[in-house]
């Protein structure tokens, strides 16, 4: 698509806007054997135009071997102060691979909407998170900035589904337009970093509590002494041992801790070995939170997520098959928030970070935050150390 020498000759936003979606019109024809009767312009009031492929979805006929599906969409930026509706986002499918997000083909903040607004899209690049996604959230941004911004993207297909293979975007920059083309494709899940769990605060854990948690069993015993004594007073064997238990008395603390705060279980995971989230929520404001708890009996430390096959805490990791309190619920990534929390024995404190988007952590460091949520970023932001950097699913 020869988009910068079409938008050369331009008379008018309009009459660019026509000549790519004629031109997108004309190869995707060629190229998916579509039938033309059924590519229609859909204008849902946002400012931008659809060209949208029915499939003969209408009609009644058989359906021509792919979904209905956008071709292309171009429009003038209209930014929309009403915010997301998360609803909405949740009562669209969920994309069938676990390392898509529903993406926005036009941003909330450029005035997109939902429904036909949304399409599979890869997590790093939906969220920002690669190379390539930080340039697609540039474009985005030149769009929201400046109401009534020229911005269109094509989605690209090879096959008869759905998804994406790529983006071709462009957003006006004065008598300029930037253009990009963006692989929809997935990047392996990243870790979240870790020092937003240094920069919360460690409140106080009441010893009274810890003993309550405390079973009856032989490892229960064994953790106790660890817990009383210290880690030197257990051989190496039973360190080994004992690290499952701390693991669930960490567990049954944290239960304890948030349900004081409003926090009502949901889920809690019960059985040994590798498996998904420890705990999932349903927390003041009606959201879910789903929550890793990581216990500890050395002074001073906090234990790191993992990074096995999965990064734990990713959105890949959140929407893995054999996570049960995910599957179990029904739930995906896009319909939660998350939360790690450190239970250090030793010391006799605790501390948590919560996440929007599964991409970086923000510190709590007041318990009032627990109780009252509203300062939390929306997911298209992520707050860390007083700064707002703009990180978000389905943005």
């Amino acid at each position: 698509m020869d988009y910068q020498r079409w938008w050369q000759d331009r008379r008018s936003p309009a009459d660019f806007g026509q000549r790519i979606c004629d031109a997108w019109a004309s190869q995707y024809l060629a190229a998916s054997g579509a039938d033309p009767a059924d590519l229609v312009v859909v204008d849902p009031g946002n400012g931008f135009s659809y060209l949208f492929d029915l499939a003969g979805s209408l009609s009644g006929q058989t359906p021509r071997g792919h979904p209905p599906r956008v071709v292309g969409v171009w429009g003038l930026s209209r930014p929309d102060g009403s915010g997301r509706d998360h609803g909405r986002m949740r009562g669209h499918p969920r994309p069938g691979r676990h390392a898509d997000d529903r993406g926005h083909l036009i941003s909330c903040a450029a005035g997109g909407g939902y429904d036909i607004n949304l399409v599979p899209m890869d997590a790093a690049l939906n969220r920002g998170l690669s190379p390539q996604g930080a340039r697609f959230r540039a474009l985005e941004r030149k769009a929201a900035a400046v109401p009534g911004t020229l911005f269109f993207i094509r989605p690209c297909y090879q096959d008869s589904t759905g998804r994406p293979v790529r983006f071709e975007a462009g957003v006006q920059d004065g008598e300029e337009l930037l253009t990009g083309r963006f692989e929809n494709n997935a990047g392996p899940a990243k870790a979240m970093p870790m020092a937003a769990l240094r920069q919360a605060e460690p409140f106080r854990l009441a010893r009274g509590l810890v003993e309550d948690c405390l079973g009856s069993g032989a490892m229960d015993a064994v953790f106790a002494r660890g817990w009383r004594h210290g880690p030197a007073s257990l051989t190496r064997a039973e360190r080994c041992a004992v690290a499952g238990v701390t693991g669930h008395v960490a567990e049954s603390v944290t239960e304890v801790l948030l349900d004081r705060l409003g926090w009502h279980v949901l889920w809690h995971f019960t059985g040994p070995g590798r498996h998904g989230v420890d705990l999932v929520f349903l927390v003041p404001g009606e959201l879910v939170f789903a929550v890793e708890v990581k216990g500890t009996l050395v002074t001073g430390r906090i234990p790191r997520l993992s990074h096995r096959e999965l990064a734990q805490m990713s959105a890949s990791w959140i929407d893995k098959a054999d996570n049960p309190g995910m599957t179990g619920l029904g739930l995906g990534s896009a319909d939660v928030y998350g939360g790690v929390v450190i239970i250090n024995f030793a010391d006799l404190t605790w501390r948590t970070s919560l996440t929007t988007d599964f991409s970086a952590l923000t510190p709590v460091t007041d318990i009032g935050q627990l109780a009252d949520l509203g300062w939390l970023p929306s997911p298209g932001q992520t707050a860390l150390t007083g700064t707002v950097v703009e990180r978000g699913r389905n943005n």
